[in-house]
């Protein structure tokens, strides 16, 4: 298995959703496929995208065309090129990450302005991202976020509905917690 394309953690990913085997079947087919997975904090939507992955490597389909991305990694060097001229099949991981990050948290304080500047480059870099793979009409594609309403809050109002009107959209459960181990 790519470890650059599935990291250990997930080296062994399956998935039971119906949506992922029609998203499989689809673009092993060679047809366009789009699938957006939404769900709260650990609710299993990277572990389906990366079986989605595993299941299209093990079906013998070709490493080099599929690329993965996390968005956190963007703002450190992204170029829109990764994304209009990448592969034919893209993962984009953790779209809300930066109203996941502090969702809960209360009396938040600002960040220094240099801190707050590199964090809105960081989130023009995913917004953008997101926006050009939506328009990518000759690619498939599985993005994971937490819900429709951090989507527009992190990416914007357009890019959240441009996503919304050209994927198939899974919205996952909460998996249940498991109870915490006393030392």
């Amino acid at each position: 298995m790519p470890e650059h394309l599935i990291p250990a953690n997930f080296s062994d990913a399956e998935t039971s959703l119906p949506e992922v085997d029609h998203w499989c079947r689809a673009v092993l087919s060679g047809s366009k496929a789009r699938l957006l997975l939404l769900g709260p904090f650990m609710s299993g939507k990277t572990h389906n995208a990366y079986a989605a992955l595993r299941r299209l490597l093990d079906a013998g389909y070709p490493p080099a065309d599929l690329g993965t991305y996390r968005a956190y990694e963007m703002a450190r060097d992204y170029d829109p090129r990764l994304i209009e001229q990448g592969p034919p099949v893209i993962f984009l991981d953790n779209l809300t990450d930066r109203s996941d990050n502090v969702a809960g948290i209360e009396n938040l304080q600002p960040d220094e302005p240099d801190i707050q500047a590199l964090m809105a480059v960081h989130q023009g870099a995913v917004a953008d991202a997101a926006e050009r793979l939506a328009g990518r009409a000759r690619s498939s594609w599985i993005a994971c976020a937490s819900t429709r309403e951090r989507l527009a809050v992190d990416l914007g109002d357009y890019v959240a509905a441009k996503l919304l009107a050209v994927a198939d959209v899974v919205e996952l459960p909460p998996r249940p917690q498991q109870p915490i181990k006393e030392w």
